[in-house]
């Protein structure tokens, strides 16, 4: 009888150990599969968990293979609510690329690669991003061609003009269908107040519009035209499965909501550099993704936190100049010409790596009041204009205020 007895609590304990492993890797398959175990967008969307792709643009140019992301997007899908929630990240958003050593977040992906620009966004975010794309800007002009074109509502004349064919701008506002070229330019423009921060919205604009017309019937056609271009242009580290599981979500586009801000923020100076920084809010950046799929909105330009708003002026020491070597004719002359010694303050100064060029250097005022003595018909010899040294470009990086 305790023979049986003993069996029966063998068994029992074997039964619940059986139990709770298959519990456990049920718990595991369903719900940890997702995450460090498959982050494959295929497990993802079979799940209903969002996929977070991070979208970039580059203007490689030459033989360069790689440069800083001029465009950076993250993309959120919700395959099972059936929604799209888009972050546009301004360009100059300040973010810690390594311990207690801040950039621009468009550095990370030249540097660094666009692994380390999924782990930024991701941070900066509070999200998990495993997946890129990143489109050099050349073929993004030949897909809207292959296209046939987007067509767009330009706000406002928009006008830049450069040494480059290629870099120039000039478009007229109106509704119109711009080719690969125009729409590159219009996605590109940073003039007007707004500068980056203005363009981001531009861009929100032109993608629904560029949406509208890729699930159109007809594109489908293309794709033999297409998807060259496609494989010329983009690198990804999307799987060739992944990449079929996105076009099925593609097809139901047209029922989808799509959500796109700006991340907000404000504008914000280092005072140790003096570099200047899209800083964006902390509290909102970490839920924007949950709230852009909840139907909220925020303001782009947020109001700067009270210690930003009474931070002390950087206050520089006034660039000491070298006096320029007097001759025994001009030594005469110096009464007329002032104290060379002491000359007058200019207003503002001059940040740090500022070169002082030649215009701003005082020199002797000629004119009927500064003729040379009698006993002397000799003309100094003027002394040649001071070159300037160009400020090396930084490889990669061929943006400006206007967009280049």
């Amino acid at each position: 009888m305790g023979w049986v007895k003993a069996n029966f609590r063998l068994i029992a304990a074997c039964t619940s150990i059986f139990l709770a492993t298959f519990i456990v890797g049920a718990f595991i398959g369903n719900h940890l599969q997702v995450g460090p175990f498959d982050r494959s967008i295929t497990a993802k969307a079979e799940r209903g968990k969002r996929i977070n792709v991070l979208l970039m643009g580059i203007d490689a140019r030459g033989n360069e293979t790689n440069s800083r992301s001029d465009t950076m997007i993250l993309a959120s899908i919700d395959s099972k609510a059936k929604k799209i929630a888009m972050v546009w990240i301004p360009r100059d958003t300040r973010v810690e690329v390594k311990k207690n050593h801040y950039d621009k977040i468009n550095s990370v992906n030249y540097l660094q690669g666009p692994e380390a620009a999924c782990k930024v966004t991701g941070d900066l975010l509070n999200i998990q991003v495993d997946h890129y794309i990143v489109t050099n800007f050349t073929g993004f002009a030949k897909i809207i061609d292959i296209l046939g074109g987007v067509t767009l509502d330009v706000e406002g004349n928009m006008f830049h003009k450069d040494v480059d064919p290629q870099l120039c701008i000039n478009l007229s506002p109106g509704v119109q269908k711009l080719n690969g070229q125009d729409a590159l330019s219009y996605v590109r423009y940073r003039g007007g107040p707004t500068a980056d921060i203005g363009r981001t919205g531009r861009q929100q604009k032109f993608v629904k519009a560029l949406a509208d017309e890729m699930f159109k019937g007809r594109t489908i056609l293309k794709l033999p035209e297409l998807l060259p271009e496609l494989a010329k242009n983009v690198d990804t580290n999307i799987t060739l499965t992944d990449m079929m599981t996105m076009a099925k979500l593609g097809t139901d586009l047209d029922s989808l909501e799509i959500y796109t801000q700006t991340l907000p923020g404000y504008a914000y100076t280092d005072r140790q550099t003096g570099g200047s920084y899209w800083q964006a809010d902390p509290k909102i950046a970490a839920g924007i993704i949950d709230d852009l799929f909840a139907g909220k909105k925020y303001d782009v330009a947020q109001d700067p936190p009270n210690w930003v708003k009474k931070q002390p002026q950087i206050k520089l020491d006034p660039v000491v100049e070298e006096d320029p070597e007097i001759t025994d004719d001009e030594d005469e002359d110096k009464e007329d010409i002032g104290d060379l010694d002491n000359p007058e303050q200019t207003e503002g100064q001059p940040l740090p790596g500022d070169t002082t060029s030649g215009d701003d250097i005082v020199q002797p005022e000629t004119g009927a009041d500064n003729i040379l003595p009698d006993d002397s018909k000799e003309t100094p010899t003027p002394e040649p204009e001071q070159q300037l040294t160009p400020v090396p470009e930084l490889p990669g990086d061929h943006t400006g205020m206007d967009g280049y």
